[in-house]
Order: structure tokens, then sequence, then C-alpha cells
């Protein structure tokens, strides 16, 4: 038999997490197993054991696909000092992440898992603290946002940077979690633009 190289290794990696996605999409993440997602990755057990220990482990990879791809475009467009309009800077950085969710598939899929089809109990309990680490990640880069926009005479004098970072962040969430579940478009998928136009507006100040 041939010898894998780490191009084969890593392909058959990046098989399997395909496959967990797929799985805990269409199944749940806790009624998933790795017998199923061996079977949708054609892949023996032993394979997904080589590159994961566990469930928790293989979750966490579908999930950092995404997450860290999306920190680092958050990156460019929250920049430490932005010259521009730093209000205007966070809102287009929340409209692309809609942007993302509705229309790159694998984005979409993986914020579902996230948000809506795993349990953080039991042996996923510390997983919760991944995510919550993603969010911080995203909350300090708001904070800085709007401590710049404090600075360029832009944000409202009586609004704390911080705070006000924390709760974007919990309205995006939120907003988010709203989108993914309003499959007729009812409530939020028709509007997502301006109701998070009207987030900022409330904390601009008035010139």
């Amino acid at each position: 038999m041939a010898r894998k190289t780490k191009t084969d290794t890593e392909q058959t990696r990046l098989q399997i997490i395909a496959a967990a996605r797929r799985m805990f999409a269409q199944r749940g993440v806790s009624r998933t197993t790795f017998a199923q997602i061996a079977a949708e990755a054609a892949v023996s057990r032993g394979a997904i054991y080589w590159h994961f220990k566990n469930k928790p482990e293989l979750f966490f990879a579908v999930m950092e696909q995404v997450s860290l791809p999306l920190i680092a475009r958050m990156d460019e467009r929250l920049p430490a000092d932005d010259n521009g309009d730093p209000l205007q800077s966070i809102a287009s950085s929340m409209i692309e992440i809609l942007y993302l969710i509705e229309n790159d598939d694998v984005a979409r899929t993986t914020f579902e898992i996230v948000m809506l089809k795993c349990e953080y109990v039991d042996e996923f309990a510390s997983l919760d603290l991944q995510v919550i680490k993603t969010g911080c990640a995203f909350m300090q880069q708001l904070t800085r946002s709007y401590e710049n926009a404090r600075k360029r005479g832009l944000l409202r004098d009586d609004i704390d940077p911080a705070q006000c970072a924390l709760d974007t962040y919990l309205f995006m969430k939120g907003l988010m979690q709203l989108w993914l579940s309003d499959h007729d478009a009812v409530i939020v998928r028709n509007q997502t633009r301006e109701l998070i136009e009207s987030h900022i507006k409330l904390r601009r100040k008035n010139q």
C-alpha cells in the first residue's frame, strides 16, 4: 500500500470535517456518531480517530474552519486606527457577517450547528467556552472601534465604548440566531441592513 503524503492526510482531515458538518446539520450534534460521519466521509472510524480524539474536538474543528477566517476578516474591517468613520466600519462588518451567512453554504451551516443544533452539556460543556472566546475576540475589536469613534467625536458622550461593544455583540448574536430561524423571512431576513444601521445610529453623536 502506498504511503500517504502530508497532502493526502490533510485532504482526509478536511473530508472528515466536511462530512461531520453535513451530519451535524442533518441529525444534530448529540445524535451524530463517528460511524455515521465515517460512512459519509467514505473513511474508516480509525481514520477519524487518527485526526480527532473525540466528537467535541471534531466539532471544534468544524467551528474553527469558519470562525478563524471570519475573525481575520473582521480585523481588516475593524482596524485599530480607523481614519474613516469607525461607526460605519462597525455597521459594514455586521452587514458582511450576515451577507456571509446568506451566501456561503459552509458558513451558514456552521452557524446553524453552533447556534441551533448543539447542546453545550456533558462532554460539550467546555466548548461553550470556546464559543464565548470567539465572541470575546469580536467584542475586543468592537471596543477598539467604539473607542476610536469616541476620540473622533462620533460616539454619544453618555456611552461607554466597552459596554457599547457588549451591547452590539449581544444584538448581533440575537440577530444572527433569528435570521437562521426565520426561514420564511417573516421577522428579520428582509430588514437586517436597516436593523443594523438603526442600531449604529442610536450610538452616533448628533452633529
